[in-house]
Formats: C-alpha cells, sequence, structure tokens
C-alpha cells in the first residue's frame, strides 16, 4: 500500500474522531447558556430584594432625620416659651408667637412624616420578608439546577480531553502536509474526508465518473470530489 493511501486511511480515522469531538463541543455549548440563564434568574429575585431594602435603608435614614429635626424643634420650642417671660412689648410678644407657631408647625410636619414612613414601611417590611423568602426559594432550586449542569459540562469535558488524546494517537505518523491540508479544509459538520460507496462521494453522494473512481483507487494523486471538495479515499468497503 502506498504511502499516500495509507495517509488518507489513517485521515478517515482522524476524521471519525474529530466528528466525535465536534459533537461533544456542540453538546457542552448548551450548557453555559443554560447555566447563565439560570443565574440570570436568580440576579432578578436580588436585585429586586436590594432595591427594596435599599428603600427601607433610606426610609429609616429619613426616619432618624425626621426624628432629630423633631427633637431640635422641641428645644427651640422650649427656649422660646422661655423668653415670653422676658417679653416687655406687644411687638415682641408678637414676634415671638410668631417664632412659635412656626416651630408647632415644623414640629407638627415632622411628626406627620414620620407617622407616614412608619405606615408606609410596615407594608415594605412585609414585601421585604415575602421577597427574602423567594429568593431563598429560587436561590435553592437555580443553584441546584446549576451545579447539576455545571457537573454534567465538566463531565463533557472529561470525555473532550479523552477524545482529543485519542485524536494525537491518530496523527502519530501522518505526513504533515497531509494533516495540514486536512486541518485548513474541515468545517462544520461536512466530511472534508470521503470513502467511496457505490462509485459514489461518500460525503455528498454525487456520483463520479468512471475514470475519477479509477484514479481514486488508484490513489496515485491526491483528489477532490467535484461537487463537494472532499478528499476522496478508496478504502476496503468502497466499490
Amino acid at each position: 500500500m502506498s504511502d499516500l493511501k495509507e495517509g488518507l486511511l489513517q485521515l478517515l480515522k482522524v476524521q471519525e474522531v474529530d466528528r466525535e469531538i465536534q459533537t461533544l463541543e456542540e453538546a457542552k455549548s448548551k450548557y453555559p447558556e443554560e447555566i447563565a440563564r439560570r443565574r440570570a434568574e436568580i440576579e432578578t429575585v436580588e436585585a429586586r430584594l436590594r432595591e427594596l431594602t435599599g428603600q427601607m435603608d433610606d426610609r429609616e435614614k429619613r426616619q432618624r432625620q425626621l426624628e432629630l429635626d423633631l427633637e431640635a424643634a422641641k428645644e427651640q420650642l422650649k427656649k422660646l416659651e422661655a423668653r415670653f417671660s422676658e417679653v416687655t412689648t406687644n411687638k415682641e410678644y408678637d414676634a415671638l408667637q410668631i417664632e412659635v407657631e412656626a416651630c408647632k408647625g415644623r414640629m407638627s410636619e415632622c411628626e406627620s412624616q414620620i407617622l407616614e414612613i412608619i405606615e408606609s414601611s410596615e407594608a415594605l417590611k412585609q414585601q421585604i420578608e415575602l421577597e427574602t423568602q423567594d429568593v431563598a426559594e429560587v436561590r435553592q432550586e437555580q443553584q441546584g439546577h446549576i451545579d447539576e449542569l455545571q457537573s454534567k459540562l465538566d463531565s463533557l469535558q472529561d470525555e473532550v480531553d479523552g477524545v482529543q488524546a485519542r485524536r494525537q494517537e491518530a496523527v502519530q505518523g501522518l505526513d504533515d502536509n497531509l494533516l495540514r491540508t486536512y486541518d485548513h479544509n474541515r468545517a462544520g459538520r461536512g466530511r472534508r474526508v470521503a470513502a467511496v460507496r457505490k462509485g459514489a462521494c461518500g460525503a455528498c453522494f454525487r456520483q463520479l465518473p468512471a475514470q475519477q473512481r479509477s484514479n481514486v483507487r488508484r490513489t496515485a494523486a491526491m483528489l477532490r470530489c467535484e461537487s463537494c471538495g472532499a478528499i476522496l479515499v478508496w478504502d476496503e468497503e468502497s466499490s
């Protein structure tokens, strides 16, 4: 058997290994997308909870500030009321009374706003409790799926690594020029090396002219299918 024919037959075996690798890689490509989708679901509910928690933090800060403002207004009111004993004219009395009423108005406004925050915060707290529970449930459910998918992905990668090792063995001793030609031409799921079957190209099934079949059988040179460009090989099952 000529070196060229041996090389072409070896390429057939290399191609089968490559098709295994491609099938595994295609299977692998599905898992990262699914993992990302499930992680996005977790992030969605977590983001919602963060938003609600942020709203609660803002309300608590606002309430604390209002309480400080209320205490300051109360202290101011005490000072103003104490000054009534020092008033000597009606004008001073009227001016002081205006200040007192303004201070009481600030106190009333602070108390109203504090009450509104307390009332609205109760509903928000309940919503946060529900969202916290929802986050825990979604995280537990989705993380379980993610772990399972990641395990499958890791397992597939182990298979790919194993088949890659087989490919290294399959190309041992193969002529470098022949391998480069094969690597350059192989693409997609199409066969770039095809054995002749029933007088036709084993890749695209186009019938080969009699002279071309004869030339492929003699393997005097590397020949390609004129239809699909596959490198043609004559093996034990060719006819």
